[in-house]
């Protein structure tokens, strides 16, 4: 599983540098450093708005009494777009703005509540063990016992 994940933080960067050039070749270099940035800073500008929004959702709900966990989903969401956003490449940018997208989330919530499985604790508290109890002053421990 390590090798997975060391071959991944290889082959992103590798993605992302290759796509880059490809665009480069396809739009010229001033175009797409200017295509970079005006992703960056869209993406920044439309996360604002929407986390803007994802927390006066959570705030209402909260309000009503009921426990945001869409909201907090969202919001988290949220926040991996915000990180792939400011990831240079135009590869991250795609997966940054799906995110950004609410039936994107609305579909990853519910595949990942389909594959998941929430433990609640049959006993609340802590689990308390009752039993009597000697001090011990340093005292000479007893003798071995003789064999034989």
């Amino acid at each position: 599983m390590g090798w997975l994940i060391v071959l991944g933080i290889i082959a992103v960067p590798v993605i992302e540098i290759t796509v880059w050039f490809k665009i480069a070749d396809i739009l010229g270099f001033w175009w797409t450093v200017l295509a970079s940035m005006i992703s960056f800073f869209g993406g920044i500008s439309l996360l604002r708005h929407q986390g803007l929004a994802a927390l006066m959702n959570a705030r209402s709900r909260l309000d009503l009494g009921e426990v945001p966990v869409q909201a907090a989903f969202d919001g988290l969401c949220l926040a991996a777009a915000g990180f792939l956003l400011v990831l240079p490449g135009f590869v991250s940018d795609v997966f940054a703005l799906a995110l950004l997208l609410a039936p994107v989330r609305q579909t990853l919530r519910g595949w990942i509540s389909g594959h998941i499985t929430v433990l609640t604790p049959t006993q609340s508290g802590p689990t308390i063990i009752e039993g009597d109890y000697k001090v011990v002053e340093n005292e000479d421990p007893p003798p071995p016992p003789r064999l034989g």
